[in-house]
């Protein structure tokens, strides 16, 4: 045979990975780099909201409405202990859905820390809530966060009848 030189086989590339297969894998790569970071940034963005404050309330009801000029039963809602918050974000609401604000009530401070109260009779200062008139009515001490979500921190029910009622009544 007559050969013109060397003889070698036929090269044939040793790698698998073409130009296109490397783009892919690196757009895919991309997106999910770009996922995991969005997920861990909001959710830090979460855990940047404030935490609801951790209070303590005592409630005291006075059915007979002694000392109350004539407006009938009250309750006072006294804070104990725990963390100090803004009184213009935490409201007194009733089950009707009317609210004021800690502050705007007789008694109420502009904080809400141990040793405030508010008085609750539906008459005067916090008149925009139901008057205290039978038993098994609630009011809602309820912390609103700017986020418009809002979170109850103490929830008072009238144990039993009043034996002096507002004119509301």
């Amino acid at each position: 045979m007559c050969s013109l030189g060397p003889s070698r086989p036929l090269l044939r590339p040793t790698r698998g990975v073409s130009p296109v297969v490397g783009a892919a894998l690196l757009f895919v790569v991309a997106i999910l780099l770009a996922t995991t970071l969005a997920v861990m940034a909001f959710e830090f963005a979460d855990a940047l909201r404030e935490p609801t404050p951790q209070v303590a309330f005592e409630t005291e009801y006075v059915a007979d409405g002694a000392g109350n000029g004539g407006n009938g039963a009250y309750v006072n809602v006294s804070h104990v202990a725990g963390d100090v918050a803004d009184g213009s974000i935490v409201y007194v609401r009733d089950e009707s859905g009317n609210e004021i604000a800690w502050r705007s009530i007789r008694a109420g401070e502009s904080t809400v820390s141990p040793g405030g109260r508010v008085h609750i009779d539906g008459r005067g200062s916090d008149g925009v809530l139901d008057a205290v008139c039978e038993a098994g009515q609630t009011y809602y001490v309820v912390v609103e966060r700017p986020d418009d979500t809002s979170a109850i921190l103490r929830e008072v029910t009238i144990p039993r009848d009043p034996t002096s009622t507002s004119p509301e009544c």
